[in-house]
């Protein structure tokens, strides 16, 4: 039989034997290991992550306010704000969406510590050759023939120092007809510790686990985005709420205001017909129906309008027909009044607004760059080494019992340098770090007056919007009154039509302004309330870790 054939990998007993050793192999591993740590885990602390207490208070099981939101049936929702925040909380997109972006930010974090991981490394390679030979002293035939099957396993981790570790075990059974050899076939095994680290670029735990520390920042950002999102979506249900509230209460005004002009155009026609009144009376009256017909139409629509932007945030037309569903109010505009502390309620919003949390976070990102792209402007100062022992015999367990004894071994180590002419990209990646960081310190400075002027400017909108509503209430009680006594001077001849008409439209719209006055009140102290962070605290609502928790799930 040819040479190869003759003396075929012996599998069975190659597994039979690493049965024997796997126990001896295991120990070497985990001794060399435990050598290896205190080597490159010295400088394993690292800077803590800055955690402010508005983050810490996110890790609840998921938004939830005090009552359990109401069930959708029927084709009349009737529904106080509450309900209404509660529903929102419960169904809305926006907060659905928003919430997948600390999950997907999560996973970057994930993804980023991966890259310390250790990871399992095996190969297997067989070769075989025939090969003409320049001298029969090696070979009686003039060929040479070898065979090799080589089999190797191992670990490798990369740490926070950023050393590159591996530890690998190999074997291999190599068979040659060559005369020289004294084994044949001869089987030879190995262990090897490698060691690269890094001395100036590259090297530390900071820049080693930069990108860990942006993607932790980038998911802090992702919450407070979250809890910034779930506030602007009770915002929205409150100014959508009350804006029902008014068209609810225009068109009731509008089609009161046409009863009234259609009863005069009833009453002018009966006159007209005893001759008690002029015909011109008659156009006048009905010139006015026209006109207040088309007000209960533009009035009627705006209701419509609304009551679908509210079932829009609400979410609650799953299909084409649903948005039928007909939304009514059951809580009516009125006046609370709320105490007012600009000094405090500023400092409050600068300490918790969760945006300008979020800029903070952003120039420590910045600094966590800044610090990485500065020590990467040093050049490349590689420390290498390696050690390994080896045994050569005729069978497997024969090699390895050798090779476990250290009579075989090898020892190596290396200084490697290397910088690149001008540096470029290094430099232009510092120069752009430092921009970033300094666009981020603006930024966050523009945010904080932005955050000042809002809430100044919502404390004079409560304040103009609660006079507007003491000026209201008068107007709509003299208008009123005004009209009571225009009915009489008409009964009596002293008036005519036009004067009528002119003040039940004053009424109807004192009585809108004086609805729209409470309505602007409210909308402007919920306003207020989201400009200094406690829209919450209002509802009494607790916000929940959108990573545990399932959010999107309809009741």
């Amino acid at each position: 039989r040819a040479p190869f054939s003759a003396h075929p990998l012996d599998l069975k007993d190659i597994r039979h034997n690493m049965k024997k050793s796997g126990s001896v192999i295991l120990n070497q591993l985990a001794v060399l290991l435990a050598a290896t740590f205190p080597v490159i885990a010295w400088g394993a602390s690292s800077t803590p992550n800055p955690k402010s207490p508005l983050i810490q208070e996110l890790f609840f099981e998921r938004p939830q306010a005090p009552a359990s939101a109401p069930k959708v049936s029927g084709t009349n929702l009737k529904i106080s704000l509450r309900e209404a925040v509660t529903l929102a909380l419960a169904r809305n997109f926006d907060i659905l969406i928003e919430a997948h972006n600390p999950r997907i930010s999560d996973k970057e974090v994930t993804i980023q510590k991966s890259n310390f991981d250790p990871a399992f490394v095996s190969s297997a390679n067989s070769q075989k050759s025939n090969l003409d030979s320049a001298s029969r002293l090696t070979t009686s035939t003039g060929q040479v023939i070898t065979s090799e099957q080589k089999v190797s396993a191992g670990l490798e981790k990369k740490f926070i120092t950023g050393a590159d570790v591996s530890l690998t075990f190999e074997t291999a059974r190599e068979y040659s007809n060559s005369t020289s050899r004294t084994e044949n076939p001869n089987y030879e095994s190995s262990l090897t510790f490698t060691l690269k680290q890094p001395l100036l670029k590259n090297f530390g735990v900071d820049v080693n686990k930069a990108n860990i520390s942006i993607a932790s920042f980038t998911l802090d950002q992702s919450l407070l985005t979250y809890r910034g999102r779930v506030t602007a979506v009770i915002d929205s249900v409150e100014q959508a709420y009350w804006d029902l509230v008014f068209s609810n209460a225009n068109l009731k005004f509008r089609s009161t205001s046409l009863k009234l002009a259609k009863d005069l155009l009833r009453r002018n026609r009966i006159q007209v017909e005893v001759g008690t009144l002029a015909p011109i009376e008659i156009l006048e009256a009905e010139a006015t129906v026209a006109q207040r017909e088309e007000e209960v139409i533009v009035a009627d629509r705006q209701l419509q309008d609304r009551e679908d932007a509210l079932k829009k945030i609400l979410n609650v037309s799953d299909n084409i027909t649903s948005w039928a569903l007909r939304v009514t109010p059951t809580d009516q505009a009125d006046y609370k009044p709320i105490k007012i502390n600009e000094m405090a309620s500023t400092m409050k919003a600068l300490e918790r607004r969760a945006d300008l949390e979020s800029a903070r976070l952003e120039i420590e990102k910045n600094k966590v760059r800044l610090k990485r792209d500065r020590q990467n402007l040093m050049p490349e100062l590689d420390l290498s080494a390696s050690a390994g022992n080896q045994g050569v015999r005729n069978t497997f367990s024969n090699s390895t019992g050798r090779q476990f004894k250290n009579k075989g071994y090898t020892l190596s180590g290396e200084l490697g340098f290397r910088i690149p002419i001008g540096n470029r990209e290094a430099r232009a990646d510092l120069d752009k770090s430092r921009l970033e960081l300094q666009r981020a310190n603006a930024t966050y400075q523009q945010l904080e007056q932005t955050i000042i002027e809002e809430i100044r400017r919502g404390m004079r909108l409560v304040r103009s919007n609660r006079k507007r509503i003491t000026a209201t209430r008068l107007a709509s009680r003299l208008a009123e009154e005004r009209l009571d006594s225009q009915e009489k001077k008409f009964r009596v001849g002293l008036s005519t039509s036009r004067n009528i008409l002119e003040d039940q439209e004053s009424v109807a719209n004192a009585l809108s302004n004086k609805v729209q006055a409470l309505v602007d009140y409210n909308k402007s102290v919920a306003q207020l309330s989201r400009s200094t962070n406690t829209t919450l605290q209002r509802f009494k609502i607790k916000l929940g870790d959108p990573r545990k928790g399932t959010p999107g799930n309809k009741p």
